[in-house]
This record gives structure tokens, sequence and C-alpha cells, in this order.
């Protein structure tokens, strides 16, 4: 599908990624895709046609990704949807969109990439949640079936004056639920009735029209020779800001891809989450009130960890690749960020790690740096860095006088080896030939191929020709 229906604009003119899916088979089968969908996936449009959308984006949460389809199948509107996307069991980005269906039936897709607008998110959230509110005053006002003494704190929290407060009813102030049930206590109270003190969180209404969230402790007092109510009133809207961020916090922070973790400051676990324990493949039972070197690789010394514990017992944030293992005794490389946390004195008292795993780019990053160095078929260095390797003995042995030996290694009729028994064959003498040398030779001392027969070694020391008589 070049273009939409009744205009001349095709869907390489959206800037986002689009795909076309047509319902074949039990299936939603990509039929079109712009050239930006096709940049996102690194595959060309050849290759992706015919296919099932949902194996062609195999590592969005299928589940709700299906349903989304199918629903705007069945519907005339346009559906929008935010699904978070992962590669390698890792979150690598989130996709916001819509789908529309056709006037053919078949169904349009298009999104773009919002991970920067949940990190950005995620980073206020996280900064909201460090920040620390002030010890709240505590309004006094005693009261029957109006105010008779409101103290300044009250006032200033209400925005009103005692001689205004003296006409308004003092539940009308409150947004309750079950308000009758509240007149008929304060009625019990004027009579008498002594209740037991309890804690209320209510909404009053400002006289500016703002909602200010308290907390009410209310009981029965005698007050100029009769009984009336006494009222103890908190101010508690930023503690509800303050515990509505938390909450969105904490579900933000479920719905990434860090590993997070909270310790105590002997390393103990008290918070893991979601993602932490499907990565390492421990419960939650199996985790908190343990140490964190149940996580140890065995990848590090001693003085690693030392390090470490030497930097955020000291106040300071840590950040640094560590290799962990997994229940099943699989390695792990993480980016991790471990911060302090203080308590109201300065102290610390709790730290709290978050990490990325990027495993799958440090084996690929190790894959690259072996293909440029080792010989694909002998496994040995290419003739590049052994070339290299013997330009730095030479400038070592011409400088300092430091002896190498270096020694070539032709294999004689190997193109009647090739000739009679087939390049695969050839193959494996270069292998084995390869796996001699090796053993034969010290860590220290290097050996590569040369070109396609010969194999060249070269020596930190003079060369000793016992070593391979032996062998």
């Amino acid at each position: 599908m070049k273009n939409l229906r009744n205009a001349d604009i095709s869907i390489n003119d959206i800037p986002s990624d689009v795909f076309i899916c047509r319902f074949i088979d039990d299936s939603f089968t990509v039929v079109d895709a712009n050239d930006a969908a096709l940049h996102a996936i690194g595959l060309p449009k050849k290759s992706i046609i015919g296919k099932d959308i949902l194996e062609l984006l195999q590592d969005i949460e299928e589940s709700d990704f299906l349903t989304i389809l199918r629903e705007a199948q069945n519907s005339s509107e346009m559906l929008e949807f935010n699904i978070p996307c992962y590669i390698h069991d890792n979150l690598c980005r989130w996709h916001k969109g819509s789908v529309k269906s056709l006037f053919n039936g078949d169904l349009i897709l298009y999104y773009k990439n919002i991970e920067r607008e949940k990190e950005l998110e995620i980073e206020d959230l996280q900064y909201q949640l460090d920040l620390i509110s002030e010890a709240p005053y505590v309004g006094i006002c005693i009261f029957d079936n109006k105010f008779l003494y409101v103290n300044q704190v009250l006032e200033n929290m209400l925005g009103y004056t005692l001689e205004e407060l003296q006409n308004i009813t003092p539940i009308d102030l409150l947004h309750l639920q079950n308000k009758e049930e509240h007149i008929h206590n304060l009625q019990k109270r004027l009579s008498g009735e002594s209740f037991t003190t309890s804690y209320l969180d209510a909404q009053i209404l400002r006289k500016d029209n703002r909602k200010v969230f308290v907390r009410l402790c209310v009981k029965t007092i005698q007050y100029k020779g009769r009984y009336r109510a006494l009222a103890s009133v908190i101010d508690i809207t930023s503690i509800v800001a303050q515990e509505q961020k938390t909450k969105r916090l904490a579900q933000a922070l479920e719905q990434t891809d860090d590993l997070l973790l909270m310790t105590d400051r002997e390393g103990r676990m008290i918070h893991v989450n979601k993602r932490l324990m499907k990565k390492m493949g421990y419960s939650k039972e199996e985790l908190l009130g343990k140490k964190t070197s149940v996580f140890k690789s065995g990848k590090h010394d001693r003085r690693f960890y030392k390090r470490l514990w030497n930097s955020i017992l000291s106040g300071k944030k840590y950040k640094n690749i560590i290799i962990n293992r997994t229940k099943k005794g699989r390695l792990v490389y993480l980016d991790t960020r471990i911060t302090p946390v203080f308590d109201q004195e300065g102290k610390i008292e709790s730290f709290v790690a978050t990490s990325k795993d990027i495993s799958y780019h440090v084996k690929t990053k190790t894959r690259l740096r072996n293909l440029a160095m080792v010989d694909s078929l002998t496994k040995i260095l290419n003739r590049y860095v052994i070339e290299k390797e013997i330009e730095y003995h030479l400038s070592i042995a011409e400088r300092h006088g430091v002896p190498f030996s270096v020694l070539m290694i032709d294999i004689d009729y190997f193109k009647k080896i090739n000739d009679t028994y087939g390049h695969y064959v050839g193959d494996i003498v270069l292998k084995e030939i390869a796996k001699t040398l090796r053993k034969s030779v010290r860590k220290i001392d290097k050996i590569g191929r040369w070109g396609w027969r010969r194999v060249c070694c070269y020596f930190t020391c003079d060369f000793r020709r016992e070593s391979f008589e032996k062998s």
C-alpha cells in the first residue's frame, strides 16, 4: 500500500514507524512498511513482507499487543497503545502509537520510540522521592455546632478568620463520604459521650477553594461548662502528594529493565524487584535477608569488593560493571550504580543498587575483538596481529637487547593434501597443526597463521628445538 485512501500521502511521509498488516490465516501478516520502520528493525522490505507482525516484533509483550490488534480489527476507532519492547530479555525501548482499521480491512500501525520520555519521567519521580517534607504544625479547634476556638495555625491552614468560621458549620468544611455518621457522632459527643481517640484522614476546602488533606484527632472535652469536641488538625497535603509520587515511582521502577535491590548497611537485602528476581533466577524468599555475596561470580578479587564498600560507606555513589552469577551459574555483566540512603541525622541507613544487564553487549564486543585478532579457522592469531607483535619485540630488542626468536613453519605437500582429499581435510590438517603448536609453547609465546599453508611462531626468549621434537 503505497498511498493512503483518497490522498497522495505515502506512508513514508508519516514521521513514525509504520506497518500495514492484513489478517491472513489467523495471523496479522505484514504487507507493507515505511522506511522508518525498516530502519528501526534493521531488515529490508522483501524479507518482512508476508511475515506475522508478532514474529517480526517478537520482543514486544505479545499478549497485550495481540489484544490491541484484535480490538482494532473489529472497530472503526483509532486505538492507542503504550507497550514495552524487550531485546535479549532487556527493556530497550517503549512503543507508543496507534492502530486503525483501513477501508479495505487492513490495519495501519504507527508508533514511535518513547524511551527518553520514560527515562525523564523516572528521573523526575526519583528527584521528587528525594525531597524531604518539613514537619507540619498542628491546628487546634474547639467546636459544637459552630467553631468556638481556632488557633492561628488552623486559621492559616483554612484561610478563614475565627469570625468567618463562626458562621460555618465545622463538618460542612469536610469532604466525607459518610458525613451523616460523623454528624451523629458529634451529637453524641455534645451529650457527653466519649469515644476511643482515633485519627481520621479527610479533605478540607479552604476559603480559596483549594483542597487540603488533613489528619484529624477528635475527642470529647468540657469547655465553659458544656461538652464540646476538641480536634487537632495536621496538614498532610504534602505527605499525601509524596505518597502518591512514591507509589508512582515504585510502579515505574517495576516497569523498567533496571534490576533494583536495597540492602542494609551490612549488605543484607531488604527489597528486590521482579526484574532482578527473574534475571538472577531467585525467589523473593531466597533473597530477602541474605547478603549480596550470594551473587558473587568469582571474577572479582577481594580488593574489588573492598574498594566498593569503602566508597559507599564513605557516603559516595559507586558506579562500575559487576560480574555476578545467576542461580543456575550463568555469568551476568551488570552496569551497576549504588547510592547510599541517609536518615534524618545524616547517617547511612541503607543502599539502593540499580543495574542494567549488558551481558549481550560485552559478549558481542568480545566476539568482535576476537574476529579482528584471531584466524577464524585455526583459532590462532592472524597475520596482522603477528606482524604487530614482531614489530613491537624488534623495537624492544633494538633498544634493550632483549632476544627473541621467530620460527616460520611451512606445511610440505599441503596442496597435494587438498587436491587428493579435498579442502575439508586440508582444513582439519591446519587445525590439528595449530592445536599441536599451542600445546608445545608457553603462554607467553605467540602462534599465528601467516599464510594459507604457513604458520609463524615467535618467542620471548631463545627458541628451544627440543620442545617441538617431543611433539
